[in-house]
């Protein structure tokens, strides 16, 4: 019976291990702090040089909307967000709602671009800096860095980036501590639960529309 015992400790002891044992079985599940810091470095990169061609107002969307679909999981964040009433949505409200989204994105971008750059583009590079990286979850990566506008004191931003074919992908922005992602899931909720999936659609479309203040 010892014996037995033994046997099924070291069967159960060596499937526990198992996942571990499994070549790059880790390196896919969780993004290196090197391939995040990539990430959102180029990120903001390309992003500066968009605004060194016209500045923020002259801001050419459709290559802006290239820049974010290249770092970022807009489709992903966007269910995130929608949270149980993904499921409840048709195909129908869901493609709708996923364009939208991605509009609404890229409006919130130029807003924060406003904000955080300002006119003066000369020192733009130099007010961002990566100060660190560290695994969240099971999954992700957290990317710590700092954001300093010209007239304001210097602001804690991180990237939340997720694992995905190729490299990792933003998945959430976290600013002073509080997240888009979680931020949006609060806002859209409130709309949801008094309107439906077809009033948050209707106030997306109105939200898009209207002329952001400069």
């Amino acid at each position: 019976m010892g014996l037995l015992l033994r046997r099924r400790q070291l069967v159960l002891g060596s499937l526990a291990l198992l996942p571990w044992l499994v070549p790059g079985r880790v390196a896919r599940a969780v993004p290196s702090a090197a391939a995040a810091e990539e990430v959102v470095r180029r990120l903001v990169d390309q992003v500066l040089r968009l605004l060194g061609e016209g500045g923020v107002d002259d801001l050419d969307h459709g290559d802006l909307l290239s820049v974010l679909d290249e770092g970022t999981d807009l489709t992903l964040l966007g269910r995130l967000v929608l949270g149980r009433y993904w499921r409840e949505a048709s195909e129908r409200q869901r493609t709708e709602y996923l364009q939208l989204f991605r509009h609404y994105m890229l409006q919130t971008l130029v807003q924060r671009l406003r904000q955080y750059v300002g006119s003066d583009l000369s020192y733009a590079g130099e007010r961002f800096q990566i100060i660190a990286s560290r695994p969240v979850g099971e999954r992700d990566v957290l990317v710590q860095s700092r954001v300093a506008p010209p007239s304001a004191q210097p602001l804690r931003v991180d990237w939340r980036l997720r694992e995905r074919p190729g490299e990792p992908v933003i998945i959430d922005l976290i600013v002073e501590g509080i997240s888009l992602l979680v931020t949006q899931r609060s806002e859209f909720a409130a709309v949801l639960e008094r309107r439906g999936v077809d009033g948050l659609l209707t106030e997306l479309r109105a939200r898009i529309t209207q002329p952001q203040p400069a």
